[in-house]
């Protein structure tokens, strides 16, 4: 979940970046400005070329020259819709000041009056000679540059001291978005990156998952078919009239929790716990084991015997430890006890003896049950009786 959220943002990154590309038709480039005017105080015309100005974005990229005309009004601001220019001769080039409306309404202000171009010089005077990029809708064919205030003030001043400025502006450096340079091959290598990784994760986790599940099939199927060869090797009863189970202390089936009744043919497992044949039969092909004492049917018939041989390794050892220390410990009890040795002895003798015995039948009982096992399985056919005397006589044939 969290790779298609990943994937499905980079998505949004990558198409963001894209119209960000193919809004690069709006380049910016600087512009070179080159201005003259004749000097009465140095009898001589002087000239100043700079790379100062920026074109706007929605200006067309092309040269223009002409005399420079500035508002005739306390502001330069060129926002009033009857705003004159001071225009000395044609063409001529519009010198406003940035502010108190938008570009597009000062550019077609001047280019209504007949400007070739506009050039916008910023302000307040804190920005000295900095320049923005401009976007100015609808100015159509309209040649527009913004320069810098300090630039710009110089040449207000000369025009108000009645010196003609003319200026001539240059299509200098373009300098798009670095979009423009290196974003196609960016965005085509970081998004083939992205992919793969993400389709390889995607084949990884897949590959993974159905190995675990096919694995995991393949258990609960072994398991099931070892199930149904262990149930087939359980003894089958049918119970009779008068066998001790329909009395009134008579059991009742611990999976479906109804009494046994006569001709009901139940299951008995290797534990002696039985059960209705159609009960048992689906839990033990899931479970194993059973219901009552959790006893698995595989582990006693030897089916799944080779899992348990450390166990019963350890089992045996505990045993015998056992009986060393019982030994030792009457022995002791043999000795203390010399005031009353004749009988006290032979009674301690008799007593580990029994002890001695005891704990060898649960050495033997743990050594017989970890190997296989033939159970005596009875077909219904038979009918066999299930009377109370010869439910003692239900056992296991152990090898």
């Amino acid at each position: 979940m969290m790779a298609k959220t990943e994937l499905s943002l980079y998505w949004i990154v990558i198409i963001g970046i894209l119209l960000n590309v193919k809004s690069g038709d709006t380049v910016e480039a600087n512009a070179y400005v080159n201005l003259s005017y004749f000097s009465s105080q140095y009898n001589t015309t002087i000239s100043k070329y700079c790379e100062c100005g920026l074109f706007g974005l929605n200006s067309p990229m092309s040269d223009a020259q002409g005399v420079v005309g500035i508002p005739i009004s306390p502001n330069l601001q060129g926002c009033d819709p009857n705003t004159k220019f001071s225009i000395p001769s044609k063409p001529w080039i519009a010198l406003i000041e940035r502010g108190n409306c938008t570009f597009s309404e000062k550019i077609l202000l001047a280019a209504s009056k007949g400007a070739q171009a506009v050039v916008i010089y910023n302000a307040p005077p804190s920005t000295g000679n900095q320049t923005i990029p401009m976007v100015h809708y609808g100015t159509k064919d309209t040649i527009a540059i913004m320069i810098g205030y300090i630039k710009g003030i110089e040449i207000v001043n000369l025009i108000r001291s009645h010196v003609q400025v003319t200026m001539i502006i240059e299509v200098g450096k373009k300098h798009g978005s670095w979009m423009n340079h290196y974003s196609i091959f960016f965005v085509s290598i970081s998004f083939f990156v992205v992919t793969a990784a993400t389709v390889g994760y995607f084949i990884f986790y897949s590959a993974r998952r159905w190995r675990h599940t096919r694995a995991q099939n393949q258990r609960m199927k072994k398991l099931k078919d070892e199930a149904k060869k262990a149930i087939g090797r359980l003894q089958l009863r049918t119970i009779k009239q008068g066998d001790k189970v329909l009395g009134p202390d008579g059991d009742s089936c611990a999976v479906c929790i109804d009494a046994y009744k006569a001709n009901d043919v139940v299951r008995i497992l290797t534990c002696n716990h039985f059960f209705h044949k159609n009960c048992i039969d689906p839990w033990l092909l899931e479970h194993r084991t059973c219901p009552m004492c959790k006893c698995d049917i595989l582990k006693s018939l030897g089916i799944a015997a080779d899992e348990e041989e450390p166990d019963t390794t350890m089992a045996i050892s505990s045993v015998s430890s056992e009986v060393q220390q019982t030994t030792m410990h009457v022995e002791e009890e043999t000795r203390s006890d010399n005031a009353s040795s004749g009988y006290a002895s032979v009674r301690g003798l008799e007593e580990l003896t029994e002890e001695t015995d005891r704990i060898y039948e649960e050495a033997e009982l743990v050594t017989n049950d970890t190997s296989a096992t033939a159970v005596e399985v009875l077909p219904h056919m038979d009918n066999p009786t299930f009377e109370s005397e010869d439910v003692s006589h239900i056992q296991n044939v152990k090898s």
